[in-house]
């Protein structure tokens, strides 16, 4: 009996290694294939079969980003970091008032706020558009900065772990004196940098790879972003694979320094907000 499941079990981790396996390389794939792809010359783009390693590798591609490039890739860092800035400002304070503060119709106005988060932007783009064009704010930065400074999803996720925290923690805080500031400050956001590290992580990679907002609000050359700079790669009559292939790779660079540097984090993050609700 013992032997037969020690068999079931090896034969359970080895399906489970193989489908591992298997999933990681259809994602990697495509980010192989980018990579490869943005290091070739026109005519070996297109040939069949493809190659994963270029024949004749070539910085081209890179070359052709050096005339506007450089500035998409600048308005989408300062505006993803502002952003992100915010989000975490508005989010953090906003879950301690859910979380920690009592005061009245406090459950049913979180409700109201999480519940925000299943409406689509699709449906309440054209009166957000009518209010930022009426504050003389179109074709701004500013535009993107306010209808992102606010994220229901990252105050939801914050609250969560926020509650994980016992709340003699607080009462022992208020008993020596200190202020509601002070507490937010010095106690609580001190003890959230997993769930922070985890929000930093969202949003960063929401917003910098946003295309709808940016194509909604900025028609100024010189403020467009990186995902609607890459779109002037493809026109009508033809796409420029290979510098939208170079600049995608540049593109995803930010992505993952700000989730290595923050992976440690991330899982504790994640499961700590779901556990008390």
């Amino acid at each position: 009996m013992t032997s037969s499941r020690n068999g079931a079990n090896s034969a359970f981790r080895a399906a489970r290694a193989v489908l591992l396996v298997l999933t990681a390389f259809v994602i990697i794939m495509p980010l192989m294939v980018m990579a490869s792809t943005a290091f070739k010359v026109d005519g070996e783009i297109y040939d069949f079969p493809m190659s994963v390693i270029p024949k004749v590798p070539t910085l081209e591609n890179f070359s052709k980003l050096l005339d506007r490039f450089p500035l998409y890739f600048w308005n989408s860092l300062k505006l993803t970091t502002i952003i992100v800035i915010v989000q975490l400002l508005t989010a953090t304070t906003g879950a301690y008032a859910f979380s920690k503060l009592k005061w009245r119709g406090r459950d049913l106005v979180f409700m109201l706020y999480v519940v925000s988060i299943m409406i689509p932007i699709q449906a309440i783009i054209i009166p957000q558009f009518i209010i930022v064009r009426n504050l003389g704010l179109y074709d701004t930065h500013r535009a993107l900065i306010l209808t992102g400074a606010f994220t229901a999803f990252g105050t939801f996720l914050i609250k969560q772990f926020f509650m994980t925290i016992p709340d003699s923690y607080v009462e022992a805080a208020h008993i020596d004196g200190a202020g509601e500031f002070s507490i937010f400050f010095r106690l609580m956001l001190p003890l959230a940098k997993p769930v922070i590290a985890t929000q930093i992580i969202f949003s960063f990679r929401f917003f910098w790879n946003d295309f709808f907002a940016p194509l909604i609000y900025i028609t100024n050359q010189g403020l467009k972003t990186l995902p609607l700079g890459m779109a002037d790669f493809a026109t009508e009559t033809y796409t420029y694979v290979g510098p939208q292939m170079a600049a995608s790779f540049i593109s995803i660079i930010p992505v993952m320094v700000i989730f290595l540097s923050a992976q440690k984090y991330f899982v504790e993050g994640v499961a700590a907000s779901g556990v008390k609700g």
